[in-house]
C-alpha cells in the first residue's frame, strides 16, 4: 500500500449518527455533509461506505449461489457498498407524505436509503449487484445494522420489495395487483368476521371469514416468489398501515382544501 493510499484509508471514520452501524465516512468527524439544495433534494458532501463483514458474507454467498464467481461477487459487493454520487442529488428515503407518521425521510436509515437508491436503476437488475431482489435484501440488512427497529426494518424492506416487483413488469406486476386485491379482501374479511363474532352471535360465517383472513396471507405469499417473507410482513402491516394511510390521505386532502379556501378568503 502506498503512503497516499494509507492516508486515504486512515480518514475513514464511523458515521457519527450511528457509530455501530457499519457505515464509515471519509471525514475525521464522521459527517456525511448533506446539503439541502431545494425543497426535496440534498447533495452528499463526503464519501461513505458500508463495512460489515457479516453482511458482506451474506450477500456474497447469495451471489455465488446464482453462479457468480466468488472474486466477482466480492467486487460487486464492494461497489454496491460504496456511495458513488458525491455531488449528486438525493431525496434521502422516498417516503410518501401520507406515510410519514410511520417513518421520516431521514434518520438512522438515511445512508442505507441512499445506497439502495444507487442500486435500483432504470434498467431492471441493472445495479451493481445485478439483482434488484438482492439489493432489497442488502437494504434490510443495512437497516438492521443501523439500529432501525426490527419490525420497522422488515416493513421498509417489504415496501421496497413491492416496488421491485412492480418495476419488473409483466407477470410480476400482475402478481402485485392480485396480491393487493387479495390483501384488501383479507382486511374486509377480518373486519366483517370480527364484527359478526362480536355482534352477530359468533356465527359460522364469522369463523369462516376470520379463517380466510388468517390463512390468506400464507397463500398469497406465493405471489412474491423468493420474497415471500416480505409478503407476510406486508400482509400483517396492511391491517394497521392501510387504515392509517387512508386517514392521512383524507387529512391531507382536507388540509389542501382549507389552504385554498384560506388563500381565497
Amino acid at each position: 500500500m502506498t503512503a497516499d493510499a494509507a492516508t486515504t484509508e486512515a480518514t475513514w471514520t464511523a458515521w457519527r449518527v450511528a457509530p455501530r452501524s457499519g457505515f464509515v465516512v471519509d471525514d475525521a468527524d464522521g459527517e456525511v455533509g448533506l446539503v439541502q439544495v431545494d425543497a426535496a433534494q440534498f447533495t452528499v458532501g463526503q464519501r461513505f461506505k458500508f463495512d460489515d463483514a457479516a453482511v458482506k458474507s451474506d450477500i456474497v454467498a447469495k451471489l455465488t449461489k446464482t453462479g457468480v464467481p466468488a472474486a466477482d461477487a466480492e467486487q460487486r459487493f464492494d461497489r454496491a457498498a460504496a456511495c458513488s454520487q458525491i455531488g449528486g442529488t438525493t431525496d434521502l428515503a422516498s417516503i410518501p407524505p401520507f406515510m410519514r407518521w410511520f417513518e421520516n425521510t431521514y434518520g438512522v436509515h438515511t445512508l442505507a436509503a441512499i445506497l439502495h437508491d444507487e442500486l435500483i436503476v432504470d434498467e431492471v437488475n441493472g445495479g451493481h449487484l445485478g439483482s434488484d431482489t438482492l439489493a432489497d435484501r442488502f437494504f434490510r440488512l443495512m437497516l438492521d445494522a443501523s439500529g432501525v427497529p426490527r419490525l420497522k426494518a422488515w416493513l421498509m424492506w417489504a415496501a421496497v420489495a413491492l416496488r421491485t416487483r412492480w418495476a419488473a413488469g409483466g407477470v410480476r406486476r400482475l402478481s402485485v395487483v392480485v396480491w393487493v386485491l387479495a390483501a384488501l379482501a383479507g382486511i374486509v374479511a377480518l373486519v366483517v368476521g370480527v364484527c359478526l363474532a362480536i355482534w352477530g352471535g359468533g356465527t359460522a360465517w364469522a369463523a369462516a371469514l376470520i379463517t380466510v383472513a388468517v390463512v390468506g396471507p400464507f397463500v398469497s405469499a406465493l405471489l412474491w416468489g423468493q420474497q415471500w417473507g416480505a409478503s407476510l410482513i406486508a400482509a400483517v402491516a396492511a391491517v394497521f398501515v392501510v387504515p392509517a394511510a387512508v386517514f392521512a390521505i383524507l387529512g391531507r386532502i382536507t388540509y389542501g382544501a382549507m389552504e385554498r379556501a384560506f388563500r381565497l378568503a
